[in-house]
């Protein structure tokens, strides 16, 4: 299922082109959509974190 961005979410929901289910449920996507990506940043920042750490210990 894909999900709507945010501003079109808004603008069916202004609209009434969706219900509140469909709004919940687009927005619901929208989150765990972000929260992938927020994790992978995450995970990307603590790899270069480690990675400064022990280039600092080789000086």
């Amino acid at each position: 299922m894909s999900a709507y961005e945010l501003a079109r979410v808004i603008e069916k929901w202004d609209r009434e082109e969706l219900t509140t289910e469909q709004a919940v449920g687009q927005l619901l996507l929208l989150v765990e959509s972000l929260n992938r990506r927020v994790g992978g940043i995450e995970r990307r920042l603590e790899r270069l974190r480690h990675q400064e750490k022990r280039e600092e210990k080789k000086e």
